[in-house]
């Protein structure tokens, strides 16, 4: 192994990567060559507790930083392979190398942490520094003895003996270890910018190329990918830039978030087009412009002080400089220095080991950034390889998890403080350690109401109907009544109970977030279709839940009703029977009135319903809900073999049918069809519905109604649809009564956002309210 200065430089990208592929040439007897999906949905296990709260982890060195991403585990990953293939497997299957591999020791562990320091020693360089060289070749001509005899850099070798698609494969697969844990280390901005990279060392070029997803603000890079593309070529007709970009914008789909890219990347607009229905904006910017931080300012804003527009350039640029390329060390086979053998295994594995160093960086950075204090991205390197052989003493504030899109983040860091390490004091460690938390706790403790909900294996449709129940005042009041819940618990209404006490961890809690478990585990063994992990229709499940908290509450009525069996009267009184808080507040009623074209004669029936559903106009871009509910209580002829029988006749014929709102019930729920057919396929209808936040259904009230019934509504919950028909993610937004405000709710994760925020041309389902709901008049808030 030899020391190579390795430069990943920024590029733009190639015309063949921009085009589908004409013919798809597949080697059979090679199906090695094609990357797995690493991010691949799969079914998800069910949660076996709920959380308390967000998980913050908390470092008290850059080096215990490092090592969470760099732990055991992953470097195991790497052995286990490489045992494979010294036990001369064709290919090092993970469960052949899982049994001829045993677990790492701490002594092994600690050998590639002594490699891992000795090979960086020389830290990373932002940009293309040609000093580097010589200066690696220096500093390791006396290591070469130490790093021959180390079995890690042996299984290195071992691994780049392997065929070139087996190759990206362990890479595919140590990169998808390394995303998970930047994901649980740092949720990143609203705005991202993918980046294409070439990758060489000195005077050779390397066939790999890396894509790198980075949140625009920090420079944290969120996600990354190694490809060659006549790889990708040879596996999918796809366009290779298609290819890279879907695998790293995976996990972030469904975000509202906003992507820039190199304008080389523009394929006449498809990429915009293919990513639009997953959530994900693109901007296409020119190679070379600074990425854009803020899409929503204008373009000419005020001139401000130079000292302080000199001082956020300095301060962004020192941050986010690496992302216009870097220079870093590499130990790379001989062979490949005669150009006999081109590797992609260990120049990948570098990078990757870059972008750990690089993340680890800008984490350290981001949590000191108020002590005014500020360290290269080379001296930072540095001296954290010289920390990793031995155990340091040096304290840095603490690290909770960091989230660039939320308001805690700043209180977060203002509640990390320097602390002072001496011998002997771990027990003040661990009391300081527990002060802290609760602090973070503290600061945390949500606004009743305004609770995430996690995601426990596609569950998003659950979620997003939960927030809209739970949003809604007078039900929330009623369920949480003390008497109430009093009466579930006699009349053993297991769903409701559930429900009940989910509300109340919603409502009362402490925490930001929780677990549905309970509820949906009821909500199965009740309504067995739902017991499964695929995506559901959130407008189906949302009936099918009312009826059964309605059933349930149905028992408690019944109850009292043979209590009172005494008090004839009061049995009169109650004869109206099943009435329940859901058929209070969310049942209607319609009037159809039928006319037969042929004798004129006239009928009145009247149904029941909870949601109205409302089908989209055809052939338009854009429409109001105004015109999908004239378009549901619009006159109709029925003809064909849709003729009713007259009574007067004796015979079918053409009738006319109007349909008026009888009864508006308190909560109007309306529900837009996008699921429907277009000629004979089943498709996704994107008809933006613009609604207004008040709604007046007077026009389509009954003559009776129109003098009974208030006929205003306002809006104060939605569910959201974003993706297709096979692919896609619920989210809701609500409006708090107690703040005023509006949040979104994308399971486990909340913000607060404005009132213009709300309308979505993924609106799925509007829930309106007749009355403006008051302060929640619940025990305990």
């Amino acid at each position: 192994m030899k020391v190579k200065a390795l430069s990943v430089q920024e590029c733009t990208w190639m015309s063949e990567e921009c085009h589908p592929v004409d013919k798809l040439h597949r080697d059979t007897n090679k199906e090695g060559l094609c990357l797995p999906n690493i991010f691949k949905s799969k079914k998800v296990k069910p949660l076996s507790r709920s959380h308390s709260g967000p998980t913050y982890r908390f470092y008290y060195t850059a080096r215990e930083l490092l090592l969470e991403l760099l732990d055991r585990g992953t470097v195991q990953e790497l052995v286990r392979r490489a045992a494979g293939v010294k036990a001369g497997a064709n290919r090092p299957l993970h469960s052949q190398s899982r049994e001829q591999c045993t677990e790492l020791s701490e002594e092994e562990y600690a050998e590639v942490l002594t490699w891992f320091s000795i090979v960086l020693q020389s830290g990373l360089s932002v940009g293309d520094d040609h000093s580097l060289a010589s200066e690696l070749s220096l500093k390791l001509d006396g290591w070469q003895g130490v790093l021959k005899r180390n079995s890690f850099q042996n299984n290195l070798l071992s691994l780049s003996r392997l065929e070139d698609g087996e190759k990206l494969e362990a890479l595919t697969a140590f990169c998808g270890l390394l995303s998970r844990r930047y994901q649980a280390l740092y949720t990143p901005g609203q705005n991202l910018v993918v980046k294409k990279y070439q990758l060489s060392y000195q005077q050779g070029t390397c066939p790999l190329h890396a894509a790198l997803l980075c949140d625009v603000g920090s420079g944290f890079i969120c996600n990354m990918y190694l490809y060659c593309p006549e790889q990708l070529q040879k596996q999918s007709r796809k366009p290779v830039i298609e290819q890279v970009v879907e695998r790293l914008l995976r996990p972030f789909c469904n975000h509202r978030r906003l992507v820039q890219m190199d304008s080389s990347a523009w394929m006449s607009g498809r990429v915009t087009d293919i990513f639009s229905g997953f959530g994900i904006n693109i901007n296409f910017v020119p190679k070379g412009q600074r990425p854009i931080t803020d899409p929503t300012s204008p373009q000419s804003t005020p001139v401000i002080a130079h000292e302080r527009k000199q001082a956020c350039k300095d301060s962004l640029s020192q941050l986010v400089a690496h992302l216009q390329g870097w220079t870093g060390p590499a130990l790379l086979p001989p062979s490949d220095l005669k150009g006999s053998v081109t590797d992609v295994f260990l120049p990948g594995f570098w990078v990757m080991l870059h972008t750990i160093c690089i993340n680890t960086f800008v984490l350290h950075t981001l949590q000191s950034q108020d002590s005014g204090k500020r360290v290269t991205l080379k001296d930072f390197t540095r001296t954290l390889a010289s920390q990793m052989s031995a155990e340091s003493s040096v304290t840095v504030p603490v690290l909770p998890q960091l989230n660039s899109s939320s308001q805690q983040e700043e209180r977060l860091t203002n509640l990390s403080k320097q602390r002072v390490n001496t011998v002997g004091c771990g027990q003040a460690k661990e009391n300081e350690r527990r002060r802290c938390s609760s602090a973070v706790r503290l600061q945390l403790w949500n606004t009743p109401g305004v609770c995430g909900l996690d995601n426990f294996g596609n569950s998003c449709y659950l979620n997003a109907v939960l927030q809209c129940l739970c949003s809604t005042v007078p039900l929330v009041e009623h369920l949480l009544n003390q008497d109430t819940r009093k009466e579930l618990a006699r009349s053993k209404c297991r769903m409701a109970e559930v429900f009940v006490r989910l509300l109340e961890q919603m409502w009362l809690g402490r925490s930001t977030r929780c677990a549905p478990v309970e509820t949906r585990s009821v909500l199965c063994s009740i309504l067995p279709q739902f017991n499964n992990y695929s995506q559901q229709d959130a407008q189906e499940l949302l009936l099918f839940l009312l009826n059964a908290l309605h059933d349930n509450l149905k028992k408690v009525v019944k109850r009292q009703m043979r209590q009172l069996k005494k008090d004839q009267s009061r049995i009169c009184a109650n004869a109206a029977g099943d009435s329940t808080i859901v058929s209070h507040l969310f049942e209607g009623q319609l009037s159809y009135t039928t006319l037969c074209t042929h004798c004129s004669h006239q009928a009145n029936s009247t149904q029941t319903f909870t949601v109205l559903s409302l089908a989209l106009p055809s052939d338009v871009i854009k429409c109001s809900i105004q015109d999908c509910l004239s378009l549901f209580f619009e006159q109709t002829i029925l003809s064909g073999g849709e003729k009713m029988l007259c009574s007067v006749c004796g015979l079918r014929r053409e009738t006319a049918v109007l349909t008026c709102l009888d009864k508006a019930p308190e909560i109007l729920m309306l529900h837009l069809k996008r699921f429907g057919f277009k000629g004979k396929n089943h498709v996704k209808l994107r008809t933006n519905v613009v609604f207004s936040m008040k709604l007046d259904v007077n026009q389509f009230l009954s003559s009776s109604a129109q003098t009974t019934s208030c006929s205003s509504y306002r809006l104060y919950a939605v569910v959201n649809h974003a993706g297709h028909l096979n692919m896609g993610h619920y989210t809701a937004l609500s409006h708090n009564t107690l703040t005023r405000t509006w949040h979104c709710f994308d399971d486990s994760s909340v913000r607060e956002v404005q009132d213009s925020y709300v309308q979505s041309p993924n609106a799925y389902l509007l829930f309106y309210s007749r009355k403006p709901f008051k302060h929640p008049k619940i025990f305990g808030l």
